[in-house]
């Protein structure tokens, strides 16, 4: 009897742990397809100022490059410029990154150029979605955008079909802010798949910037990234998007080595776009 009771026992909590684990979300079911949305658009360039409390840092400045049909699908291109202001005794970050996505706006391909002195360290992501495993290659070029890259190191990582990088990672979190989900995607950070955690709780805010005078209507998110990533990003974030069709991000607060920075929408050059004014209900 005492061998059956300790199978039981056994078969009982290896039950138990499988519906725990059943009970944790770990990928995105049914994600927002960006064709659908129309917040996509070809040209669109935003530019952001990074301040911690009254210092200003830099810019972030991003664009969607272009967009391919193949066949039922669409694949879009995006990049990001990071520049730290010059003069600053504490930061100097120059870093370009760009990502293709699918159209539930997963990553499909990264290439990512920081500056290290006067050369720059260059990484890539090669896909292998049947194999389910990421090649990372890391080197160094002299210059940005350079893809003659003098490959240092090779990692194969082991990952899920479907993960973000850390740009795709913006445009997933502007196709699902209104879907009022709590959802835990993979992210590759350098070598390794880690995890984000989004709070979309299509909660309706208004927010104020420098370059306006009004209120924009706005739809609050929060959320944590499990990782440490560029200049130590990571940890708990808060986002508030346009309440419109564009979706566009206007402010947000981020975990990085200094502590809280805000990032708050300075320019735009999208066609026809302007933020939505909030009107009190």
């Amino acid at each position: 009897m005492r061998p059956r009771k300790q199978i039981l026992r056994r078969t009982t909590l290896l039950i138990f742990y499988c519906a725990l684990l059943e009970l944790i979300p770990i990928t995105l079911i049914q994600p927002t397809n960006a064709q659908d949305t129309g917040f996509f658009h070809v040209g669109e360039d935003l530019t952001y100022e990074v301040s911690w409390w009254f210092i200003k840092l830099g810019t972030i400045r991003t664009k969607v490059l272009s967009s391919e049909n193949i066949g039922d699908n669409a694949n879009y291109t995006a990049v990001v410029y990071i520049d730290s202001y010059a003069g600053l005794p504490f930061v100097d970050l120059h870093a370009i990154f760009e990502t293709t996505m699918d159209k539930e706006c997963f990553s499909q391909s990264f290439n990512g150029w920081e500056k290290d002195g006067k050369r720059w360290k260059a990484i890539r992501y090669d896909f292998d979605r049947q194999k389910g495993i990421l090649i990372v290659k890391k080197g160094i070029v002299d210059s940005a955008y350079n893809t003659n890259i003098q490959f240092e190191r090779v990692d194969t990582v082991r990952i899920q079909s479907k993960t973000q990088d850390g740009l795709s990672l913006l445009y997933f979190a502007r196709a699902n802010v209104k879907s009022g989900s709590q959802i835990t995607v993979p992210t590759m950070v350098d070598s390794s798949e880690e995890v984000t955690y989004f709070n979309f709780w299509n909660k309706q805010a208004n927010v104020m910037i420098d370059a306006l005078a009004y209120p924009i209507d706005v739809i609050e998110f929060d959320g944590k990234g499990e990782f440490k990533s560029i200049f130590g990003l990571g940890g708990p974030f808060k986002g508030w998007f346009s309440n419109d069709a564009a979706q566009i991000p206007i402010r947000a607060k981020m975990n990085v080595i200094l502590g809280t920075i805000d990032i708050e929408l300075k320019s735009w050059n999208r066609n026809g776009w302007n933020p939505p004014k909030y009107v009190k209900q």
